[in-house]
């Protein structure tokens, strides 16, 4: 028997199509300061009443703005808010470029910084020592959290609830033979994380490849990305990510007090 709180087919399409006409209308909008009813209209292909339903629904949500004395349309400030979110996210990269290069100089590895995306961790920065790109890790890569130095410091950030809600998503699967797939094991590697400030990745991503990683806080201190220092297992022996952690912590803690002093 069919689920009754089940949306019917029709009424799931309908909203995926006002979804997809509502972005339309934002990335118009996004090319002009200010279009009127019918420029936009003719500009989505829409009928004007659809378009102007469209319009009060995110005018409502603040996604959009009307200036009644130009009878135009223009970009609401919530949409503005998300976008000045994605950027400051993206910028962390070139934001700690300087502290990255330094602790690059200081270890002569590879260092890396990544942010939340999805169900992973986004690399979004990368200094590299000696002509060696970890490109496992390069710019614009998503890797799993679980497999990876830089997830699993940002999933000992969570709660009880959260990492529950991550293992009950989906089964975790291997990237090696070393991936951690077990979650009652997971849980304990995270708890362990959670004391000792850094996580490890000892080829549980790719083989021939360690990195250790530590968190970095925004001004609020809660979790924004992490810092991480990556290279080949015979350039970096697994006793060293241990002889690492500390340094990491305080160059994620210094990006993490830089991040702050932007925010003003």
């Amino acid at each position: 028997m069919a689920d009754s709180q089940q949306e019917p087919e029709d009424g799931l399409l309908g909203r995926v199509q006002s979804l997809v006409r509502a972005f339309g209308i934002l990335d118009e909008l996004a090319k002009s300061d200010n279009m009127t009813l019918s420029d936009l209209s003719r500009a989505v292909g829409l009928p004007r009443s659809t378009t102007h339903r469209l319009l009060t629904t995110m005018e409502a949500l603040r996604y959009v703005a009307f200036d009644r004395r130009r009878n135009g349309w223009s970009i609401g400030v919530q949409a503005f808010t998300v976008g000045a979110v994605f950027a400051q996210t993206r910028d962390l990269g070139q934001l700690g470029r300087t502290i990255m290069r330094s602790l690059m100089s200081e270890v002569q590895h590879c260092v890396n910084i990544a942010v939340p995306e999805g169900a992973g961790v986004c690399y979004v920065g990368q200094a590299a020592a000696n002509g060696f790109r970890q490109t496992a890790a390069r710019p614009g890569a998503v890797l799993p959290l679980h497999t990876t130095a830089s997830g699993k410091v940002l999933m000992a950030q969570w709660s009880r609830a959260e990492v529950d809600r991550y293992l009950g998503s989906a089964p975790l699967k291997a990237r090696t033979a070393r991936s951690i797939i077990d979650g009652d094991r997971l849980r304990r590697e995270l708890a362990d994380i959670s004391m000792r400030g850094y996580a490890l990745d000892d080829e549980e991503h790719s083989d021939g490849l360690r990195c250790v990683a530590a968190v970095v806080n925004d001004r609020y201190g809660l979790p924004k990305g992490s810092l991480s220092i990556s290279d080949r297992s015979s350039h970096l022996p697994r006793a060293r990510l241990d002889e690492l952690g500390p340094a990491l912590i305080s160059a994620a803690q210094r990006m993490s007090m830089e991040i702050a002093a932007q925010s003003f």
